[in-house]
């Protein structure tokens, strides 16, 4: 049974998952999403496709939107998909099901799994959270979860299970804006507060070595004259990889008006087994 597990990850998360779902799942290969965004039409090839992914302000990716509106599934029998988050609860599945409906598809078998949080933009979000018994905790989880989705993806059974293993509460006010806005509306106020309203900058601890570069996924970040610019014509994948994996801590998000940012205290994450060329090679 031929299995492509789709996959996009910006610090390391997703990878990690997708590379252990992998392992488990007998002739199944890794594709990564940002990789087929280059193609008009996205044609899945196999009997069975699966997506990787972390929750994005409560739903999908920004490349995973894109993929999903482009892709072709209509050879796939069999779908499943696992999003690695900070413990917050997500709509993906949903927004995911909506969009893959007008091929009269749906998701089959979805587990959410929780990770360290790597967003460094709130107050206090790190809190408690990576340490390395909290750490060790995860693990055991992920793979305990991994073992029990990959049975049923094998067998190709249906598995969609209540989510009760939320561990951060969003706000009152945010559930409110959430259930009010269609799932449309709200991932387009998503994405355009990601490309007009947040602003990257990198401060003086900056040695211009160019890994930030490297790592956007969408070749946004471009050196010029051994300093980061962020291109405001290409789109942010908002996958946070420059700013986690920049070795002196010198990117950041700026406050306004509507965000206050907290990158120039907090600490940054990537996974421990996931370099910055392993997230540069998606593209």
């Amino acid at each position: 049974m031929k299995t492509e597990i789709y996959y996009f990850s910006g610090t390391g998360n997703s990878m990690y998952a997708a590379k252990q779902l992998q392992k488990r799942i007998p002739g199944s290969i890794l594709k990564p999403i940002v990789k087929s965004l280059k193609n008009n039409i996205i044609l899945t090839e196999a009997e069975v496709v699966g997506f990787v992914f972390p929750n994005f302000c409560l739903t999908i990716p920004i490349p995973l939107n894109i993929f999903l509106n482009k892709a072709d599934l209509t050879g796939a029998s069999y779908i499943f998909a696992v999003c690695t988050r900070g413990g917050s609860p997500s709509d993906a599945f949903d927004f995911m099901n909506m969009i893959i409906k007008k091929q009269n598809k749906k998701i089959n078998a979805q587990i959410n799994i929780n990770l360290p949080w790597n967003t460094p933009v709130g107050k206090d979000i790190h809190s408690g959270i990576i340490t390395d018994e909290k750490k060790n905790h995860m693990e055991l989880e992920l793979q305990k979860k991994l073992d029990v989705i990959s049975g049923h993806i094998i067998d190709k059974k249906e598995y969609i299970k209540k989510d009760d293993d939320i561990t951060c509460k969003l706000p009152w006010f945010v559930k409110v804006i959430n259930f009010l806005l269609s799932r449309k509306i709200n991932y387009n106020l998503h994405d355009y507060m990601y490309q007009k309203i947040m602003e990257f900058y990198a401060d003086d601890k900056c040695s211009g070595c160019g890994i930030c570069e490297k790592v956007c996924l969408n070749k946004k970040i471009v050196i010029k004259n051994g300093r980061p610019l962020w291109d405001k014509g290409i789109k942010c994948f908002a996958c946070f990889a420059c700013i986690n994996f920049c070795p002196v801590n010198s990117i950041q998000i700026k406050s306004n008006f509507l965000v206050k940012s907290y990158t120039e205290i907090n600490p940054r994450y990537h996974h421990k087994s996931v370099t910055y060329k392993d997230i540069a090679d998606q593209r």
